[in-house]
């Protein structure tokens, strides 16, 4: 179901869409316990207790040291420098094993790609990890760029990244969507003056994705292309 949350300014709202930049954990795949894995070997290494699924769903999205910070709060700067330095170490040796598109995520970037909207890709996992995971997902060559985060100053929300992909494509931000699946994703796309449809099917909740105020909230894959390319859509 396609849900009409909090439409954009009317300068923006008739707008036609002439790029997409998607957001990746959650979004385009499911790396639950690729990340699982890594922050569970690093909190292991620190004599601390493993996370759940449950625990590192809420916890992702802020890139791997704030994931760390949530996963030991009372940790010195020692221990959580030691900590970060050891989920990224166990991340790189296997960021994509488990991981798996969303089911139709694959034929909605095709059916994007066929009619020659530009897509891209921004992260907050490390810029390595992106590119290794995007590649090993098979969908590398739908999406320039891929960008994930390089340094503290542009990790999502900051527009930054957003705002240069923009300017890569020589689009204005008014004409490009971000899609994702938390209210970072939304804040960095209302920090950019871009729209945003956030997606039900990634890490969190409906109800926190309606109260970060997208434009439009869907369940499926399927239901992008319509959004994107009838925009806006009577939903």
């Amino acid at each position: 179901m396609i849900e009409s949350v909090h439409p954009s300014s009317p300068e923006t709202r008739g707008a036609p869409v002439r790029g997409v930049i998607f957001d990746l954990d959650g979004t385009l795949a499911d790396t639950l316990h690729d990340i699982m894995h890594a922050l569970n070997t690093a909190l292991r290494s620190v004599s601390r207790r493993p996370a759940d699924a449950d625990q590192v769903r809420a916890w992702v999205g802020d890139g791997l040291p704030t994931l760390c910070r949530k996963a030991a709060p009372d940790a010195d700067e020692g221990t959580l420098a030691a900590l970060v330095e050891a989920a990224r170490t166990a991340y790189a040796a296997h960021p994509y094993d488990r991981a798996r598109l969303y089911a139709g995520i694959r034929e909605a970037l095709t059916a994007l790609a066929e009619r020659h909207v530009p897509l891209a890709v921004l992260s907050n996992k490390p810029h390595d990890l992106t590119i290794r995971t995007i590649d090993g997902l098979g969908i590398g060559d739908l999406f320039h760029p891929v960008r994930g985060c390089v340094s503290e100053a542009d990790r999502k929300p900051a527009p930054g990244p957003a705002l240069a992909i923009a300017q890569g494509w020589g689009l204005t931000a008014a004409s490009i969507v971000l899609v994702g699946d938390s209210a970072t994703d939304i804040a960095t796309a209302r920090a950019a003056g871009m729209r945003c449809v956030a997606v039900k099917w990634g890490f969190r909740d409906a109800a926190e994705l309606r109260a970060a105020k997208p434009d439009y909230l869907i369940s499926e894959p399927a239901e992008l292309i319509r959004v994107l390319t009838e925009w806006p859509v009577d939903a």
